[in-house]
């Protein structure tokens, strides 16, 4: 089970009881979606044999410029010693990086950009031990991405222990990378001060809001503040990072999207190629269309996807076509107008970085299955695809609870709604449910007869009369049924409100605690101290692993 960690914060693994089909048949090694990956991430030979792969495809020339772009991001105030350090390793022949990234949320966005760079840090200290060469920690910032509406708000447990969600405005709205919005001080302090009143006293909460607050002191773009909250969260521990949108990097990319460019029509033919596997089998990981060209390209600093048929590149938002030599003259003239889609950035990565493993969350490891092949269509390998574990924080409200109402651990992660449900209908000793379906089976047996006699006996619109009769004697029925479910939960409303606290911390709106609440509603319950001492716990590598950290 669990082993205690210092200052009393405890680690349970439990197996989840997922409910994603894709990562049930993932986790199977003898179905088909294995031939969709080039390894299997949970056999201890599968690391060898890719570091095997990574020293075959050494490039000091490349390694050199990476690194010197990566120092360059870094620089100046994300340099922690250990980032520096790190750096210096990378620059090392035969070392290599475990990767994993997220769109730059809004102070850091929802509870699993956490547990992906707590991941990251420990996955890559054990497979340094295990294969004794240097593993590096990547965090990939999707800066380039351009759904505002998912990275501008939080949600955070307010003082009544519900979910609330917390928008910050921004007034340039369309398909603008993020890394292009800027924050100041003046904007992002005034919106703390005003998410402080939202968020419970307690002894943590003046902490965070200076913290994060010292953080911002010019105006920055949206990405680099996130940069700046994860260093400041895992600088010490030589995680490194770089925004998918920095020019440096987009220079070094070149080469790389004018493979992307002129493989375009056979890479998609093998996505498509794999979607349809998929399809036949339930899955349909992303959207598909068998003209994207996967690519976008910037106008007007807007991010416009690229289309692809018959040799011609087109934009369905506008009335505007380009041949290829156009698009590589644009990207050798200026590759910051170009970016990557969600299918083409995992082969990017790979052209960057000398790649153990990539870690990510369940929509992640879905769509990667789609790209074994158009890996290989420029020249590469896929690499390991690791599912990231999950977290969940059990606070002592929530095991006090569970403790009141009988649950296991496995428990918190089934129907609670049900089960609370299921606890309010135990408390009466009639089932009341039975009850009124009976009484409305009696109501339709006496009526029965009656609309008969009334049919024979007199006809005319009496029959009609009777049923309409009768219906509203059903409505006056179910009324009556709806009140005494109403009355049962005002008799039970103390117990009703602690099922509703435990339901609102572990499965807020119906989801995973780490896919709603953002990390301020951890911080300034519990402090940060449970970082540490996770960071400094083993990576568990295992399959269908769900981690319960117990406050």
């Amino acid at each position: 089970m669990g082993e205690l960690v210092p200052c009393g914060v405890r680690r349970i693994s439990v197996d989840s009881p997922l409910t994603n089909p894709f990562m049930i048949d993932y986790y199977r090694s003898d179905h088909f979606l294995n031939l969709l990956y080039e390894y299997n991430p949970f056999v201890e030979k599968s690391y060898f044999e890719r570091v095997h792969y990574i020293d075959k495809r050494e490039n000091p020339l490349h390694r050199e410029k990476l690194v010197e772009v990566l120092r360059s991001y870094h620089t100046p105030e994300l340099l922690h010693p250990a980032v520096d350090e790190n750096l210096k390793r990378l620059s090392q022949s035969g070392s290599m990086v475990v990767i994993g990234g997220q769109q730059a949320g809004l102070l850091t966005g929802p509870l699993y950009t956490i547990s992906k760079a707590i991941a990251l840090i420990q996955m890559a200290k054990k497979k340094e031990k295990q294969l004794q060469r240097p593993v590096i920690p990547v965090f990939w910032i999707a800066g380039e991405d351009h759904d505002l509406d998912e990275v501008d708000h939080i949600w955070v447990k307010d003082g009544q222990m519900k979910p609330q969600k917390y928008r910050f405005p921004v007034e340039k709205r369309g398909k603008y990378p993020i890394s292009s919005l800027e924050l100041t001080p003046e904007q992002l302090h005034s919106w703390l001060d005003q998410l402080r009143f939202i968020l419970p006293d307690r002894i943590y909460k003046q902490e965070w809001l200076d913290r994060w607050k010292n953080l911002i002191t010019e105006p920055i773009s949206w990405s680099r503040y996130f940069a700046r909250l994860l260093h400041d969260l895992f600088g010490k521990w030589g995680l490194l990072l770089i925004d998918s949108a920095d020019p440096g990097l987009r220079q070094l990319e070149v080469p790389m999207f004018e493979k992307l460019f002129n493989q375009a029509e056979r890479i998609n033919q093998q996505v498509m190629k794999a979607a349809k596997q998929l399809e036949q089998r339930g899955h349909v990981p992303v959207e598909m269309d068998e003209r994207r060209g996967n690519l976008f390209i910037h106008l007007d600093g807007e991010r416009c996807l690229l289309y692809l048929h018959n040799g011609v590149w087109y934009l369905k938002e506008r009335e505007r076509s380009f041949s290829l030599e156009e698009l590589l003259t644009y990207l050798r003239e200026d590759p910051t107008q170009f970016s990557n889609n969600v299918l083409t950035r995992p082969l990017m990565q790979e052209y960057l970085f000398p790649t153990l493993a990539f870690v990510g969350g369940p929509g992640e490891v879905a769509y990667w299955g789609l790209l074994k092949e158009a890996f290989r269509v420029v020249d590469l390998q896929m690499p390991i695809v690791y599912p990231r574990p999950n977290l969940t924080f059990i606070d002592p409200l929530v095991q006090k609870r569970m403790s009141q109402f009988g649950l296991t651990w496995l428990d918190l992660f089934s129907d609670l709604t049900a089960e609370k449900e299921k606890w309010l209908q135990a408390q009466s000793k009639v089932d009341f449910a039975s009850l009124f379906a009976g009484l409305k089976k009696q109501l339709a047996d006496l009526y029965q007869p009656l609309v008969k006699t009334l049919e024979e006996e007199i006809g005319m619109d009496l029959p009609l009369m009777a049923k309409k009769n009768q219906q509203r004697v059903e409505e006056q029925i179910d009324f009556l049924e709806r009140y005494t479910d109403r009355q049962l939960k005002v008799k039970y409303q103390t117990t009703l409100r602690r099922w509703d606290e435990l339901i609102d911390t572990v499965s807020p709106r119906g989801r995973m605690q780490e896919r709603v609440y953002n990390l301020l509603t951890i911080w300034n319950e519990h402090g940060m101290s449970w970082l540490d001492q996770l960071l400094n716990e083993e990576f568990i590598d295992r399959k269908n692993n769900m981690q319960l950290i117990i406050m």
